[in-house]
């Protein structure tokens, strides 16, 4: 990258997302569970931060901690911007709603979107080639 449109670029990329495969979570395998995430340098995730932190102030103390958890479980659930989810065989239809039920029912999903969302390096490898 030479030039700040390259960065233009970048964030628009992000915008779109990329694929996080979830892997098993006993023996690493990947599984057919695919999540589109949106990456941390986009737009998405910027207003999805500055929504978890308007909520966050709006206690007047410190929010009780399973309240923390929800935030951050939607924080999360509003970077995925789709999937290809497969429930007995069926697709299940994408929703953030229904991204909020599957990051807070299997933890290890959750994990993984997060590590992933976090990361540039999904999002760098299309950019640069």
């Amino acid at each position: 990258m030479t030039d700040l449109a390259d960065f233009d670029d970048l964030i628009a990329y992000q915008d779109r997302g990329a694929e996080c495969v979830i892997t098993d979570p006993v023996n690493g395998t990947p599984t057919d569970i695919v999540l589109i995430v949106a990456g941390p340098d986009s737009d998405t995730q910027r207003r999805a931060r500055l929504a978890t932190t308007d909520a966050l102030m709006s206690y007047a103390g410190r929010p009780p901690a399973d309240e923390q958890e929800r935030l951050a479980i939607e924080q999360l659930a509003k970077c995925v911007v789709g999937w290809g989810v497969k429930q007995g065989g069926v697709d299940v239809p994408f929703s953030f709603s229904a991204a909020v039920r599957l990051l807070t029912k299997f933890r290890f999903v959750r994990e993984q979107v997060d590590a992933f969302a976090a990361s540039r390096e999904p999002y760098s490898r299309k950019v640069t080639s």
